[in-house]
């Protein structure tokens, strides 16, 4: 959904996109196999255009719709290394604007709560629940203010069961469009995202480029050797491991648990049927994951070149037992796999951080959903604004 107070004086920052013959450089490099070259994990100036031209034209998980329960509820949040605000409007709709006054760029909301309008601090600048301008104190001496195109510059929103996710910006394709086709997958796989509430959530933190952790979680090759624990619960036979290009913006995997698993805290067996572990990764930032018992949202907040926030959310059926909320809460906190995947993929930003990696080889098989969002990152960095 577009917030409503759309301001028609806005104009869009400009970059230069990724000039043609470099981008078809890099796409022929990975139609050979090749992984980016080094320095798209470890350039700062690469990470700010990244910033302009994929996070803030692309769609992320933002919040939980228990974090905007009533009318008037508020919620401050960071995506994209941009301050947004999203609202629950009277009408029951979520919306969200940037959390930028438009006199002199101080936060319109700076803690979640109930609110009946938005007031800058700084000057008292009051916005209504829709984003347009109320009040702007000693406006009326100043014949050529002009009200009604000042109202806080609004983005894309979209309400999918208990997630609410965002976009920057609001000429990019809807979430709809985004991920045309997996709401129906993920249906087929036995998960329906409206009977679920948020259960609890987990943050952690390492020193990586977002890429790096993208290309180590969409992977399972290397799941034998770095992840003991997960290997010992799934089958680890490649032949039953599946992969699928969902569409432009998501991959789909799907593994089988090993039949002497007993049930865990998301995993749920039915008698007779074999249990799966089912995948999903939204370009650029998040993924959603599944296997009987409710279903799980992780989520990246990029915050440099080579550091990143990762958010892991549970969300279960609204009668799950408050102990068993609070037992996966401590496991999660817990979880040998997190830890794992901290290290590894810190030690590899350190290998980028000499500037001396070279460029990776993928393999075709295992790691061909790789390439594939690859190649949507040199696209999004060679398109125009």
């Amino acid at each position: 959904m577009l917030a409503q107070g759309a301001n028609p004086c806005a104009m869009p920052v400009s970059t230069q996109p990724l000039p043609r013959a470099r981008a078809k450089a890099l796409l022929a490099d990975l139609d050979r196999g090749l992984a980016l070259p080094t320095e798209w994990y470890g350039e700062p100036a690469i990470f700010q255009e990244e910033l302009t031209r994929i996070h803030r034209r692309a769609w992320h998980f933002a919040a939980h719709t228990g974090e905007l329960k009533a009318p008037g509820d508020v919620l401050p949040l960071v995506v994209a290394k941009t301050p947004i605000v999203l609202v629950r409007a009277e009408d029951g709709a979520v919306r969200g604007f940037l959390n930028i006054c438009r006199h002199r760029g101080y936060p319109v909301v700076t803690e979640a709560g109930a609110k009946t309008a938005l007031f800058c601090q700084y000057h008292g600048w009051t916005y209504e629940l829709d984003g347009s301008l109320r009040h702007a104190p000693r406006s009326k001496d100043d014949p050529d203010f002009e009200p009604g195109c000042i109202g806080l510059l609004p983005i894309q929103t979209h309400v999918w069961g208990p997630t609410i996710w965002v976009n920057i910006d609001v000429k990019a394709p809807p979430f709809e469009t985004w991920i045309e086709g997996m709401p129906q997958k993920v249906k087929d796989d036995g998960l329906t995202i409206d009977d679920h509430v948020f259960g609890f959530d987990h943050t952690w933190e390492m020193n990586a480029n977002w890429k790096v952790f993208q290309d180590n979680t969409v992977e399972c090759y290397h799941c034998a050797t770095a992840h003991p624990q997960f290997a010992e619960a799934m089958q680890m036979d490649p032949e039953l491991h599946e992969m699928w290009i969902g569409g432009k913006h998501w991959i789909h995997e799907r593994m089988r648990f090993r039949d002497s698993m007993s049930e865990g805290l998301t995993y749920k067996r039915v008698p007779g049927q074999p249990l799966y572990y089912c995948y999903y990764w939204i370009f650029p930032t998040t993924y959603l994951q599944f296997s009987g018992r409710g279903f799980e949202i992780g989520t990246v907040d990029v915050l440099a070149v080579d550091k990143m926030r990762m958010r892991h959310i549970c969300f279960f059926p609204p009668d799950t037992p408050a102990d068993f909320l609070a037992k996966g809460k401590a496991r999660l906190a817990a979880d040998a796999t997190i830890w794992q995947d901290v290290d590894l993929c810190n030690r590899v930003q350190a290998a980028h951080a000499t500037g001396l990696a070279p460029q990776g080889r993928f393999l075709k098989g295992p790691e061909f959903l790789l390439t594939h969002l690859q190649r949507r990152v040199v696209e999004m960095m060679g398109e125009p604004l």
